[in-house]
């Protein structure tokens, strides 16, 4: 019996170092206006240059909050994503806009750097 729990032991370390990892290999879109999954979730995103866009559109911060409260998404979180070479104070600068129009519940997604 001990026989073939360490056979079955051997197999699976075997066959578990096999298996390759293809999720290191997907380079995300270096532009965050490009990623197609994020401008799914209706998300405000910022590009690099402080522009702020829903979807492929310009729009600005305050249309963008109008539309969000008119719509279906209304009482769900706010959703901003910022490109990683935006200057901080330009974040800041949307994220006050919304404070200072009474959204508490704002959401901001990152990604997590490439190694």
């Amino acid at each position: 019996m001990i026989d073939i729990i360490f056979l079955l032991l051997v197999f699976y370390m075997v066959a578990g170092t096999l298996a390759r990892d293809d999720a290191s290999a997907i380079e995300p879109p270096q532009d965050i206006t490009d990623d197609e999954n994020l401008r799914s979730t209706g998300a405000l995103i910022i590009g690099s240059d402080g522009k702020t866009y829903i979807r492929k559109t310009e729009v600005s911060v305050e249309d963008w909050l109008n539309a969000h409260k008119n719509g279906d998404l209304s009482g769900d979180a706010l959703k901003v994503a910022a490109d990683g070479q935006l200057q901080a104070d330009k974040l800041e600068d949307v994220l006050r806009t919304l404070s200072d129009a009474g959204e508490t519940n704002i959401l901001l997604i990152t990604r997590k750097k490439p190694r």
